[in-house]
C-alpha cells in the first residue's frame, strides 16, 4: 500500500490494443493469417497508400483481410487488415519487448518495428516556418489534407494510383463497388464490407455496414470517401493555383528594387504595367497572378536530354549537399546531413536526412524523363504532367516522374533492405464473413519497397518540391515569320521581304470582364483570349532563312 514496486511481469496476453504494422511481422502474426498465411499481405508501404497521421482508422470494403476465426462464438484469432494490426500471443510483443529504449535522454520508439530496431529520429514531416516559408506547390506533400487512414501520407505532388482501385480500374479515380445499392452508399454497404452469419458477432446483416456509416457520420450516403486523393489534389492544385511568395513586407522591398530583393521565388517579374502596383495588390489572392509572369518558365513537353538535366541540377550550388551533389530536400528548414543511394540504407541520414543525387544519377533522370515525355506528351497541362493517366496501363499506374525515378533505379539501396513482393496479385478465397473478395487491395499496385517515403526515398513530389515553381506546359513567347513580294504587271517577282517578330502572351484579357481579371465572354464568338505583345521585330536577309 506504501509504494509499491512491481515484482512480477505482466502477462503477454494481459495486452490488448493496435499498433503500426512493422516492416517484419513477427512469426506469430504470420503463421495465424489463416488462409493467406505464407503470402506478403503484411507487406505494406505505410507512408505510400497509408496515413499514419490519421485521426480515423477503420476498415473499408477494399481491404485486404486475413485471419482465423469459428464458425462460431467470439473466440478465436482476430482479422488483419490496413495500416494497423492487433497482436496475437508472441514474445517479440512481450511488455519487455516493447518498452521504449531510453537514449540520449530520450524514450526512443519506432513505428516501423521493435524499439530496439528504431533509431534516435526519423523526420517524416515538415511544419512551414517564416524562414523558409512556401516557395513550391511541392511542399504541399506535408499537408495533412485527410484525417481518414486508407489515403496516402504525402498526397500533394506524387502520383501513385490507389490499390484500392485494382488493375482493372486505372481510367477511375474512384474504386469500384459491387451493386447499385453498394453504389449509394460510397461502397459501405453489407453487399462489399459483409456481415457475419454468427449472431453473437453481428446482430444483422446490415448492422457492421450501418455501424461503420455511423461512425462515419453518415457521409458515405453523400459522397465517396474512399477515392484516390492524390489525383484529384494535384488535377485542383497544379494549373488553377501559383505561389507568389513572399510577405507584404517583402512585396514592398520587390517593388521599389526588383533586383536588390527579389521575392523567395527568384523567377517573379512584374508583369508589363504593374509598376504602379501596391504590395497588398501583389498579395491580393485574385490579383497577383496578373501582375507577376515568371522568367525562364521550363515547358515539361521538353524531350532534350541536356535541359532536363540542366532544370535537374539547378540547385547544386544550393549549399545543402556537396559540390558534386544535387539536393532533394524532403524537409526544407534545417534538414539534417545528406544521404546518397550508394549509401547503406541503415545509415541514420536515410531516415532524418534528405536525398542527393550525383551527376550520373542527374542524366540518368533526365533520360528516363525524356521517355516518358515522348511515351505520355503531349502534356496539355501541369496537372496532366504530374498526374498519372487514366488507362488501364502502364502509364495509369503512376505519373511521368514518379515513372522515370523508377526507372532510373534511384532508390535501390532501400529496395534491396526493404523489398515489397508485389509481384503478384493475393489469392482471393471464401471469407466466413460473407465478403465478395477478401483481397481488393491490389497487391501489385503497392511500391517496390516499405520505406517508400522515408526521406531517403526520392519521390515525385521531392523532384516537384524543387522544380516546381520554374514549370509550365505551354509557352507564352512565339516567334513569328512572315513573307511578302511585289510582283509586276506581267506577275514577275520584283521584290521580296522577310520580318520575324516575338509575340509574348501577357495576363491581361483583350476585353476584360468587370473585374478586368478575366475575358467578359470566354468561349464566345469574340472572345480573343489575353493580349499578346510585340516584344520584338526585325527584318531577315534571305541567308537567315
Amino acid at each position: 500500500q506504501f509504494n509499491p514496486q512491481p515484482t512480477v511481469t505482466p502477462d503477454v496476453r494481459t495486452r490488448e490494443s493496435v499498433r503500426l504494422r512493422w516492416f517484419q511481422e513477427h512469426l506469430s502474426n504470420q503463421i495465424n493469417s489463416g488462409p493467406l498465411s505464407g503470402t506478403p499481405h503484411f507487406d505494406e508501404a505505410l507512408l505510400a497508400n497509408w496515413n499514419p497521421r490519421a485521426a480515423f482508422s477503420a476498415r473499408t470494403p477494399w481491404d485486404n483481410v486475413a485471419g482465423s476465426m469459428p464458425l462460431s462464438g467470439s473466440a478465436g484469432g482476430p482479422w488483419f487488415f490496413g495500416a494497423y494490426t492487433r497482436d496475437l500471443f508472441d514474445q517479440d510483443v512481450s511488455w519487455q519487448e516493447q518498452t521504449p529504449v531510453v537514449s540520449g535522454g530520450r524514450s526512443r520508439g519506432n513505428p516501423f518495428g521493435p524499439p530496439q530496431e528504431g533509431r534516435d529520429r526519423i523526420i517524416l514531416f515538415e511544419v512551414p516556418r517564416d524562414s523558409t516559408g512556401v516557395v513550391s506547390i511541392g511542399q504541399f506533400q506535408h499537408a495533412p489534407l485527410s484525417d481518414l487512414v486508407w489515403h496516402p501520407s504525402f498526397a500533394v505532388g506524387n502520383s501513385l494510383a490507389d490499390p484500392r482501385l485494382g488493375t482493372g480500374a486505372l481510367t477511375r479515380t474512384v474504386p469500384p463497388t459491387e451493386s447499385e445499392d453498394s453504389l449509394n452508399y460510397g461502397g459501405f454497404h453489407e453487399n462489399d464490407l459483409g456481415w457475419s452469419s454468427d449472431f453473437q458477432r453481428s446482430a444483422g446483416k446490415s448492422e457492421w455496414a450501418t455501424t461503420a456509416r455511423a461512425l462515419l457520420g453518415d457521409a458515405p450516403e453523400t459522397g465517396n470517401l474512399v477515392y484516390d486523393l492524390s489525383f484529384e489534389a494535384n488535377h485542383a492544385l497544379w494549373d488553377r493555383y501559383f505561389l507568389s511568395t513572399g510577405t507584404t513586407e517583402e512585396k514592398q522591398s520587390f517593388l521599389v528594387n526588383p533586383a536588390g530583393h527579389p521575392l523567395p521565388n527568384g523567377r517573379m517579374r512584374l508583369a508589363p504595367g504593374a509598376e504602379n502596383a501596391s504590395a497588398e495588390d501583389l498579395a491580393d489572392f485574385h490579383r497577383a497572378a496578373g501582375l507577376l509572369m515568371l522568367d525562364g518558365a521550363f515547358n515539361v513537353n521538353s524531350t532534350r536530354v541536356e535541359a532536363w538535366k540542366a532544370l535537374l541540377g539547378s540547385t547544386r550550388l544550393a549549399g545543402f549537399a556537396g559540390k558534386n551533389e544535387t539536393p532533394f530536400p524532403r524537409t526544407v528548414a534545417d534538414p539534417a546531413e545528406s544521404w546518397t543511394n550508394s549509401e547503406s540504407a541503415d545509415d541514420d541520414d536515410a531516415w532524418s536526412g534528405y536525398r542527393s543525387l550525383d551527376p550520373s544519377e542527374i542524366d540518368s533522370l533526365a533520360r528516363a524523363i525524356v521517355e516518358q515525355v515522348k511515351l505520355r506528351g503531349p502534356f496539355v497541362s501541369l496537372a496532366d504532367f504530374v498526374n498519372r493517366r487514366l488507362a488501364d496501363d502502364e502509364t495509369g499506374r503512376m505519373g511521368a516522374l514518379e515513372a522515370a525515378i523508377r526507372a532510373a533505379n534511384l532508390n535501390s539501396s532501400l529496395i534491396a533492405d526493404y523489398p515489397l513482393d508485389n509481384s503478384r496479385p493475393l489469392p482471393d478465397y471464401q471469407h466466413p464473413d460473407n465478403l465478395p473478395d477478401a483481397t481488393r487491395f491490389e497487391q501489385t499496385l503497392k511500391p517496390d519497397s516499405k520505406a517508400w517515403g522515408v526521406p531517403g526515398w526520392l519521390t515525385q513530389a521531392d523532384v516537384l518540391q524543387v522544380i516546381g515553381p520554374a514549370l509550365s506546359a505551354r509557352s507564352d513567347s512565339f516567334v513569328i515569320r512572315a513573307y511578302g513580294d511585289a510582283v509586276d504587271a506581267s506577275g514577275s517577282i520584283t521584290a521580296r521581304a522577310w520580318c520575324e517578330a516575338v509575340v509574348q502572351r501577357m495576363p491581361e484579357p483583350v476585353a476584360p470582364d468587370d473585374t478586368g481579371i478575366n475575358p467578359r465572354d470566354p468561349g464566345d464568338d469574340g472572345d480573343f483570349g489575353r493580349k499578346f505583345v510585340v516584344a520584338s521585330f526585325r527584318w531577315l536577309h534571305p541567308e537567315e532563312l
